[in-house]
């Protein structure tokens, strides 16, 4: 474990005076040989400190990850503590590990190879009140490029349509949400768990909660750029949801065929090129499924293509 604080003198984000009576906010992160990204994102959570009272890493990296946190810590005005393990886990260990040691009242994950928006933090916890136990982002594609990555960005705008239109699957994104720390506290993921967004929305909904979508709590990511990076990400969301389907079945919130068939046509409509890429690169999911390892395991196959994200161009949309 590790965990130190220095003096910085980052620029912080003016945020509404509700602010400053919010409850604590701990930013959790999984990590897993994420040295080409972990430090923009560290380094774009330093504006929103005077809202986030820790950031807990949890790290399985076999490269520089650790390293590179530990090194951002000293230098960082963040209260950052790391946990590193020798070996990997998955992402339902670290997700664990963070909501049974977080000291905040609210909880917000994000995946390390992502860039919140400087107001993200914000938009997903402040819409934890009441008998509100989980808040939603909407996940937006950056660096897009070629068949799988246009694939990607219409499979992203797909997903935030049928997010719009009403509590689904769907709703709930890993790439970054809130969650209420004592509900969370109750649940205990299964290690072999691949859909843990899905699997947390479900126990939420299951002990008489809500379930939020914020459209403005916006996280950056990166597509797939390769045909097999995007086939795993495919067959690993279609695994996961296999695993939960009872689930979804007694909860009710499975997206009806019609629907997401509508969905799908109008933004085939708003995006042709998206829509021939995605039909493409399903076609092909079989032949690159076929090359892939684990495929049905929670420690699956990692997305190279999509780990580094150009932060300072980024930056300049802000």
């Amino acid at each position: 474990m590790f965990s130190m604080r220095e003096k910085s003198t980052t620029k912080f984000i003016k945020y509404p005076k509700a602010v400053t009576g919010m409850r604590r906010v701990t930013v959790g992160v999984p990590a897993y040989n994420e040295e080409r990204n972990i430090v923009n994102f560290l380094q774009s959570l330093e504006g929103q400190c005077p809202l986030i009272s820790e950031v807990i890493v949890s790290d399985d990296s076999s490269d520089r990850t650790s390293a590179l946190v530990r090194d951002f810590a000293r230098r960082s005005s963040l209260d950052i503590t790391i946990f590193h393990h020798e070996t990997r886990r998955g992402a339902a260990a670290a997700w664990n590990e963070i909501l049974h040691k977080a000291t905040g009242d609210v909880v917000v994950l994000y995946d390390a190879d992502t860039i919140p928006h400087p107001s993200c933090t914000w938009q997903l916890a402040s819409n934890i009140f009441e008998n509100t136990a989980l808040c939603a982002s909407n996940s937006r594609p950056v660096q897009a490029a070629g068949i799988a990555g246009r694939a990607s960005v219409f499979i992203s705008n797909w997903l935030r349509s049928v997010r719009q239109s009403g509590l689904s699957q769907y709703t709930v994104m890993g790439r970054a949400l809130a969650v209420d720390a004592a509900a969370a506290s109750k649940i205990q993921i299964p290690s072999d768990t691949i859909a843990i967004d899905l699997y947390l929305q479900c126990r939420i909904l299951e002990m008489g909660l809500g379930v939020a979508y914020n459209d403005d709590a916006v996280v950056y990511f990166k597509p797939a750029g390769s045909m097999q990076d995007l086939a795993s990400q495919v067959v690993r969301a279609v695994n996961g949801h296999s695993q939960i389907k009872d689930s979804v079945s007694t909860l009710g919130i499975g997206v009806p065929s019609h629907e997401a068939i509508a969905q799908a046509l109008k933004n085939a409509a708003r995006d042709p090129l998206g829509a021939i890429s995605t039909v493409i690169g399903y076609s092909l999911v079989p032949y690159y499924t076929s090359r892939l390892e684990h495929i049905d395991s929670a420690k699956w196959h990692t997305a190279d293509s999509s780990k580094a994200i150009d932060y300072a161009q980024l930056k300049a949309r802000f």
